[in-house]
């Protein structure tokens, strides 16, 4: 059917399906080291989701408790002051690495056919570690969170149609001294990495099938 074989074409043009699975093959000898900062946010991440995982067993997601879980991991648990500041400015640097990276991409033109969709994966990661930043700015509850919070809230109340919803799942029914942390919890420790997840394979196979992009005489190869 001319569907399917459309669909084929697009394909083959765009990933190159048939070509080798090596997933392990060496970069070109013209990579300089402005490519390393994709590398390095992912190592970033990686750190992230290692810190983050220890915080997780001491924290608790509650309006009530959560500030006091954080000071006590800072004060009390082994280590804990060292994997809450490798965590919390790890996300900083890691939001630097990752502009970084997009203007490499965006300066080198990497961005244009057949490397669109890498291009638009990218895009929507970064959206996602927004939503890692947010939510994670939340979750200790102090008066820095409550003052984001705030801000959000008068900040959402101006969007047409969707400031309503936003605004029902920052705060639900309830009033600023009883946010519903165990939700913000939930979307920054499941859905958001979950999603980056996703991002993150089809982000790596579509580099690892086409290749890295270089920039020749205002073309890329």
């Amino acid at each position: 059917m001319k569907v399917f074989e459309g669909a084929n074409d697009f394909l083959k043009k765009r990933f190159d399906i048939k070509s080798s699975t090596d997933l392990f093959s060496p970069m070109p000898k013209w990579v300089n080291w402005t490519y390393s900062f994709g590398g390095v946010t992912l190592i970033l991440f990686i750190l992230q989701i290692i810190s983050g995982i220890y915080l997780t067993f001491f924290y608790i997601p509650s309006a009530q408790d959560a500030s006091t879980s954080v000071k006590y991991i800072e004060s009390s648990v082994f280590l804990g002051h060292f994997f809450r500041s490798l965590h919390r400015w790890g996300a900083a640097i890691l939001v630097i690495f990752l502009i970084a990276h997009a203007l490499r991409v965006f300066i080198s033109r990497a961005y244009r056919y057949p490397r669109e969709y890498i291009w638009w994966t990218g895009e929507a990661m970064f959206i996602i570690t927004m939503g890692f930043i947010f939510t994670g700015y939340l979750l200790p509850w102090d008066i820095r969170a409550y003052w984001e919070l705030l801000t959000t809230r008068n900040v959402a109340s101006q969007i047409p149609v969707l400031g309503k919803a936003i605004n029902a799942f920052l705060l639900s029914a309830s009033s600023l001294n009883q946010v519903p942390i165990a939700r913000y919890f939930a979307v920054h420790t499941i859905l958001l990495p979950i999603l980056i997840g996703f991002g993150m394979v089809a982000h790596f196979w579509m580099i690892r099938r086409l290749g890295v992009a270089r920039k020749i005489r205002g073309e890329m190869e």
